[in-house]
């Protein structure tokens, strides 16, 4: 689900909540236009201009220009929730520019932001980060107006922002080394009831178990072990609610030969045991 809103000539913003794989944004190139991207939850995947990969997670915020030709945006969690905002400089009317300046908005020094690299990843301060998750609280009656408030607030906040001091360390993949991984993640998923080692992944897919490591949990955001424990705790959760199994039928069927170990790591996840849970969600649709 994608929510528009035209806040000023030339800025608008955008609610992102994203349940798929990839989304393709069939952008053409506007040399004209900067990109926000502030990520609320889940992960995105960025492709820079030398073929090397980096990945926005939740409270991540992003700037990129628009000159170069559009592209996919990948979710490589199949979740991405998050605010994106557009400036486009051409756009911007005079008067516009006016109330801007009275209120001692740099729209030149903001726009360099994006000019200095073509795509830049870094950690939202609190400043910033405040201003995204306040635009998530408003009511809906007044949402408009407290959007082109926060929307000043933000661009304030960027006037006075120094990108080197605010920079942090994000870890940048070769495009081979993402298609081995997501050769990886691939297997795993087809293969969920079994139980891979590191060592086994990187002699099967010819990759040293500290780059299979790093790489995974870049791309991921959590280790092999993490990810696929969540995974088939996930499974599970499907597979409760067709209420069609017994608990120990389910925990077979996700990799669980021990349905005690099961039962600890789904209430561990999500609060109560496997059964407290069928029974909560056959006793939602009853009363729905």
């Amino acid at each position: 689900m994608i929510t528009l809103y035209h806040v000023f000539p030339g800025i608008d913003l955008v609610y992102n909540d994203m349940h798929m794989e990839y989304c393709n944004k069939e952008q053409k190139p506007a040399s004209s236009v900067m990109e926000i991207n502030y990520c609320m939850e889940g992960r995105c995947e960025c492709v820079f201009e030398q073929n090397e990969y980096g990945y926005i997670a939740a409270g991540d915020l992003s700037f990129c220009s628009l000159k170069k030709t559009g592209h996919v945006s990948e979710f490589p969690t199949s979740r991405y929730h998050g605010i994106t905002i557009t400036l486009d400089f051409s756009m911007i009317t005079d008067e516009m520019k006016r109330i801007l300046q009275l209120l001692s908005v740099n729209l030149e020094k903001i726009s360099n932001i994006s000019k200095t690299h073509s795509f830049t990843i870094i950690r939202a301060n609190q400043s910033i980060e405040h201003i995204f998750l306040e635009l998530y609280k408003v009511p809906e009656e007044i949402r408009y107006g407290y959007i082109r408030v926060k929307i000043l607030e933000l661009l304030l906040v960027l006037t006075g922002f120094d990108l080197k001091k605010n920079n942090s360390e994000h870890v940048y993949f070769s495009d081979v080394q993402i298609d081995a991984i997501k050769q990886v993640h691939a297997f795993l998923k087809g293969h969920y009831r079994g139980h891979y080692t590191i060592e086994e992944l990187s002699v099967r897919f010819k990759m040293s178990p500290t780059v299979l490591k790093k790489c995974f949990k870049g791309v991921y955001g959590n280790s092999v072990y993490a990810y696929m424990k969540k995974y088939r705790l996930q499974m599970a959760e499907r597979l409760l609610k067709e209420n069609k199994l017994t608990i120990g039928e389910i925990a077979l069927q996700i990799g669980y030969q021990n349905p005690n170990k099961f039962t600890s790591a789904f209430r561990t996840e999500y609060g109560m045991t496997p059964t407290e849970y069928r029974k909560k969600k056959t006793q939602e649709s009853l009363n729905g």
